[in-house]
């Protein structure tokens, strides 16, 4: 009997251990990225990555605020992300980034109008 009690109290100290061993090699190993460009602006300070991606909408955009909405895990988009931007004079833009680093942005009442469901500042 203490036997039996033994092996069912040594069960979840063999999960928990798996576990661990599992989390310690994926530390080791991450999976790649599904989009390094992104990867790099979410390390920037928010004001450098308002100035980029102000960079990228057009010169005359001071960029005041951003935010990730996501990025696409699967099918034909899979890796693009897509950013809104907010600049100083109201305008908001989505900005849509792929893994290579090419981009599009389009104002966000476009991109709301064409991606049914989708709002810039809000995740997906």
């Amino acid at each position: 009997m203490i036997w039996g009690l033994a092996k069912l109290c040594a069960a979840p100290v063999v999960a928990v251990l798996l576990a661990a061993a599992t989390t310690a090699a994926a530390t080791r190993h991450p999976a790649p990225s599904l989009n390094p460009a992104s990867d790099k602006l979410l390390r920037l300070s928010a004001a450098q990555r308002a100035a980029t991606l102000a960079q990228i909408v057009a010169h005359w955009c001071v960029g005041t605020d951003t935010f990730l909405m996501g990025i696409v895990s699967d099918g034909p988009g899979r890796g693009n992300a897509y950013w809104s931007l907010r600049c100083a004079d109201g305008s908001a833009w989505a900005i849509q980034i792929d893994p290579a680093g090419e981009f599009t942005a389009i104002g966000c009442d476009t991109y709301e109008a064409n991606a049914p469901g989708k709002q810039c500042f809000k995740k997906f």
